[in-house]
């Protein structure tokens, strides 16, 4: 039995290494191109916060708040027990106009009341945010 745990695994590495492909050589990563780079993009710039609140339409909204210096933008969804507060719409609405990646608003989807207060960073910008079944989704982001 041992023996032909040992030769299935020699074929097996055998295998790999014939192919290519091993786990101790990671893939390269995608090169860089005028499609792929962050500066080909035409939508409004990764900074510009006062565009993506404008955009949205929430230029006085309960819930959103922005900075006169446009450098910081808080929202605050409305919870069960509060009668103002942005709609989780509003969020979408501002991490699409701003195009934050997929993998930033996953982290913000999987976030739950047990989780602590998360960050993260992309581009120029800086997001911390937080759930509770009292208060909903509090989301800030900052220019860094």
């Amino acid at each position: 039995m041992i023996r032909n745990t040992i030769t299935a695994a020699t074929a097996v590495g055998a295998a790999l290494v014939l192919s290519g492909c091993s786990i101790a050589t990671p893939a390269p990563a995608p090169e860089t191109t005028a499609e792929t780079s962050p500066s080909a993009s035409s939508a409004p710039a990764a900074s510009d916060l006062p565009a993506a609140v404008s955009g949205c339409g929430l230029d006085g909204a309960d819930g959103v708040d922005l900075t006169a210096a446009g450098t910081k933008l808080a929202i605050d969804t409305k919870g069960p027990k509060e009668s103002t507060g942005a709609q989780m719409a509003d969020v979408q609405c501002v991490l699409g106009a701003l195009e934050v990646p997929d993998d930033v608003r996953s982290m913000m989807k999987l976030t739950t009341s047990t989780t602590e207060p998360t960050d993260a960073g992309w581009r120029d910008l800086g997001f911390a945010w937080n759930y509770s079944p009292e208060d909903h989704f509090r989301l800030v982001i900052v220019q860094a």
